[in-house]
C-alpha cells in the first residue's frame, strides 16, 4: 500500500514541478547533465544563502538549490506577492510542499528587538539555533547546522562577486529581506532548517552591509521552518523538470561557492 501511494505521489509531484514554471522558461528542453558540483558546499540562490553538510550528493544539492529557486521565484515572479510578508512566506511553504518538502515546524512572527549592538547576522543565527533546539530533530549532524550557516555567511563575505549578488537580491524598497538555510542528510531524508528575515523600515544604515546592521534599530519579521524531504523523490527525471521550469533563472540567480 505504501509503494502504491508513492507511485501516485510521484506522478502528481511531476505535474506540480511542471506547473511551477517561471516567466521566460522555454518549456521542454533536451535532457541535460546534473550541475557540476566539485566541492561547492554553499550557494546564493535568489536572496537565500544555503549551506550543505558533508555527505550530500551532487543530485541532492541540486534538488535543494532548485527547490529554493523555484519556490522563491514562483511566489515573487508569478504570484507577485510582496517579499517579506506573511503571505509570501505561506505561499513559499506551499510550493516547497508541492516539491516534496514536509514542514516539521513552521511559523511567521515579529522578531523582538534585541539589545543595541546585536547585528542582523547574529540575530538570525540565534533564531536558527533556537528553532532547531525546539524541534524533535536531534543528532550531532543536525546540531552542527547553525555553525555551518555561520561559516557560510563568513565565507560569503570573502567571495566578492557572490556577495554582490546576494546584496542586490536581498535589497527591497522597505529595507532588506533574505533567507538562511542549512541542510544535511540523515536516514534517507534531507533535513533543512530555514529562516527568512525581513526589515519593514526605510531607516537603512548607510555604508554597512545588511548583515551588519544593528538589529535593535528597526522592525523585523521572520519565517522559521524545519523541512524534511525523502530522498526517493530525487531522480534525474524530476531534476530535468525542475531545470525546465526554472529556465534562465538557474544561470542568473544561483552562485555556488565554497566554505
Amino acid at each position: 500500500m505504501e509503494r502504491h501511494r508513492r507511485r501516485i505521489n510521484t506522478t502528481k509531484r511531476r505535474k506540480l514541478i511542471a506547473a511551477y514554471k517561471l516567466p521566460g522558461a522555454p518549456g521542454t528542453l533536451e535532457a541535460s547533465a546534473p550541475d557540476s558540483e566539485d566541492d561547492f558546499n554553499a550557494a546564493v540562490v535568489n536572496n537565500g544563502v544555503l549551506s550543505f553538510a558533508d555527505g550530500l550528493s551532487g543530485l541532492n544539492r541540486e534538488y535543494i538549490r532548485k527547490s529554493y529557486l523555484l519556490a522563491s521565484s514562483y511566489v515573487s515572479d508569478v504570484l507577485h506577492i510582496p517579499r517579506g510578508t506573511e503571505s509570501w512566506y505561506e505561499e513559499f511553504i506551499k510550493v516547497m510542499t508541492g516539491l516534496g518538502w514536509l514542514p516539521v515546524r513552521s511559523r511567521f512572527e515579529r522578531v523582538s528587538r534585541s539589545g543595541k549592538g546585536l547585528t542582523v547576522q547574529s540575530q538570525v543565527l540565534g533564531i536558527i539555533a533556537g528553532l532547531l533546539a525546539s524541534t524533535s530533530l536531534s543528532s550531532p549532524l543536525l546540531a552542527a547546522l547553525p555553525k555551518l550557516a555561520a561559516d557560510a555567511l563568513e565565507a560569503l563575505k570573502q567571495t566578492p562577486a557572490t556577495f554582490e549578488l546576494f546584496k542586490r537580491n536581498s535589497t527591497v524598497s522597505q529595507g532588506a529581506d533574505f533567507g538562511l538555510a542549512s541542510c544535511a542528510e540523515m536516514d534517507g531524508e534531507l533535513k533543512m532548517v530555514l529562516v527568512t528575515y525581513s526589515t519593514h523600515s526605510e531607516s537603512k544604515q548607510v555604508g554597512l552591509p545588511f548583515l551588519e546592521w544593528d538589529s535593535s534599530s528597526f522592525e523585523a519579521f521572520s519565517g522559521q521552518t524545519c523541512l524534511v524531504l525523502n530522498t526517493s523523490l530525487i531522480n534525474p527525471k524530476n531534476l530535468q523538470l525542475m531545470r525546465e521550469s526554472a529556465g534562465d533563472k538557474v544561470r542568473l540567480a544561483i552562485a555556488k561557492y565554497r566554505i
